[in-house]
């Protein structure tokens, strides 16, 4: 088959959940003997103005057009007062980027056009123009349910009242798509049901984020310095907020002295009042780091204190891959088939999640069994090759 993705982002590097949850399945869908092309937004976040590209990879072709999607307060004024369409969305809507896809369209004949998010949904009527290909929509996420939970996690009152429309708008922008696609492959069986509670009736297939489970890995053991890590995005709302709740609610209240553990944070793009933020807090702020997975590898254990957002947190499924111990919420589990206890520990408030810390690091035997079990998890659960295969088929067999 001959598969064209169509992304709101530039994946490379792979250093977010999206990018590598897009490169995964592509390299996938390679390994299994079809011909995969992309077209990207370069955006200020990702590939920003830079003409380059990543050749060489496992695309046929990359075709790229940037798009200008920082925030303006001009243009986010105008669209709050004069317009019923969500901000968020509207950014991502260029004319560069509906003609180079009508180009590509127009010079090949693609069996599949891959959707990656909501946000490509408006480029739906451009495919059906100039293509007989069949359109899929790969879901990340349920849109509008992350922006209600970050209003309601929001402290100040007008960030809350501008959250609350922007998820309202959000919601009638993600109905009114229901069914424009031919095929629709969610990331989680709860992220299924929430689109067949929307009125989905398009053949539909789940697909979590696959992993390249063929590399080896050696079981972690705890820091000879007992420590602890945080790895995410530091632009995006939900690691913010989550990563202050750990450091505020969990880490200065910690029942151990804090001499007798580290915790280190990496990410990239952390705007600055968050800077100043962790210059002044027991912490260690690494920034964004060259090599995520060696930081992880040498990290201890991983804590993920989501709050809000949506999906599938990539990042979790990547350390429990190297049999690294996680600690997370409920929230940051949504979507996972894990079990609290047996490969990774779950906790919502404060008091339970400090003392899963604890249990992990004071007792190598657990510690060691979690991060096994893990692993197993990912093998049984998440091979990206079974998973690419079974999108194939799906595709395939709908043709």
């Amino acid at each position: 088959m001959k598969i064209l993705q169509v992304s709101h982002k530039y994946p490379f590097p792979p250093n977010d959940g999206g990018a590598i949850a897009m490169l995964n399945l592509a390299e996938g869908f390679r390994r299994a003997g079809h011909e995969i092309s992309l077209l990207a937004m370069k955006t200020p976040k990702h590939g920003g103005k830079s003409t380059e590209l990543h050749t060489g990879s496992v695309y046929r072709e990359i075709v790229t057009a940037y798009v200008d999607t920082n925030i303006r307060l001009v243009r986010l004024l105008s669209n709050l007062l004069f317009s019923k369409f969500p901000y968020n969305a509207e950014r991502f809507i260029n004319d560069e980027f509906r003609n180079r896809l009508t180009e590509m369209l127009r010079q090949n004949t693609f069996d599949i056009v891959q959707l990656e998010g909501l946000y490509l949904m408006p480029y739906a009527e451009v495919i059906r123009k100039h293509s007989k290909a069949k359109i899929s929509l790969r879901s990340h996420n349920i849109e509008h349910e992350v922006w209600n939970r970050i209003a309601r996690q929001a402290g100040n009152r007008l960030m809350k009242s501008y959250f609350n429309v922007l998820a309202r708008r959000m919601k009638a922008f993600e109905t009114s798509f229901m069914n424009h696609y031919d095929l629709l492959v969610p990331i989680s069986h709860r992220d299924h049901h929430c689109y067949n509670g929307f009125g989905n009736t398009k053949p539909s297939l789940v697909i979590p984020v696959g992993i390249d489970t063929s590399v080896k890995y050696s079981p972690a053991s705890i820091p000879e310095k007992k420590s602890l890590f945080f790895i995410g995005s530091l632009d995006y709302i939900p690691n913010q907020e989550g990563l202050i709740w750990f450091i505020e609610k969990v880490w200065k209240k910690f029942p151990h002295a804090l001499h007798n553990y580290s915790f280190y944070i990496a990410g990239r793009n952390a705007p600055a009042n968050l800077k100043k933020y962790l210059r002044f807090q027991p912490v260690n702020y690494k920034g964004e780091v060259d090599d995520a997975k060696r930081f992880m590898r040498t990290g201890g254990i991983m804590v993920v204190p989501v709050l809000s957002g949506g999906g599938i947190r990539v990042k979790i499924i990547e350390a429990m891959a190297l049999g690294i111990p996680v600690v997370t919420t409920s929230i940051g589990a949504e979507g996972l088939d894990v079990t609290d206890g047996l490969n990774i520990l779950i906790a919502d408030e404060p008091e339970g999640f400090s003392n899963a810390v604890v249990r992990l690091l004071e007792n190598q035997t657990f510690f060691s069994n979690i991060g096994k079990n893990a692993r197993i998890f990912i093998e049984d659960k998440m091979d990206g090759d079974i998973l690419a295969t079974e999108l194939l088929n799906f595709y395939r067999n709908n043709l």
